[in-house]
């Protein structure tokens, strides 16, 4: 019996896990602009290894058609060249407020801070939110 109750648990575990979206333990970035009432200070770059995701607070993608959210990726300056600027990432998914992106799996950018926005192309023209750097380890 107790081997029959423990199966059934692994079992509803396993499926628990499957049902659960791919960006469930993402690195979420701060919102762009966001004021602050503390004294500016130099904020920690977060480390994401490629092929894992952050999420963007963004507000302008509430209304948006997915099709009209692009997420870039530009080096930052100061960062050494790679025979290209940025990278467009194309594996995302939007929901309320939020973009979940997955940073791409490219060998150049790994060891690199890279600039993340997110543009919206809409009815009031092409907006952006600002979601600051991240180190691609």
């Amino acid at each position: 019996m107790r081997l029959a109750t423990g199966l059934a648990a692994l079992a509803a575990l396993s499926c628990a896990a499957l049902a659960m979206p791919p960006y469930i333990n993402e690195t979420m970035l701060p919102a762009g602009g966001a004021a602050s009432t503390a004294a500016p200070a130099a904020p920690a770059v977060p480390l994401v290894a490629r092929g894992n995701y952050i999420g963007v607070p963004c507000a302008d993608v509430e209304h948006a058609a997915a099709d009209a959210v692009s997420v870039v990726m530009s080096f930052a300056a100061g960062e050494a060249q790679t025979g290209f600027a940025g990278v467009l990432a194309t594996e995302q998914t939007v929901t309320q407020g939020m973009v979940h992106v997955r940073v791409p799996r490219i060998s150049e950018l790994a060891q690199h801070t890279v600039q993340v926005k997110v543009y919206v192309a809409g009815k009031h023209g092409l907006r952006s939110c600002d979601a600051g750097k991240v180190r691609i380890v």
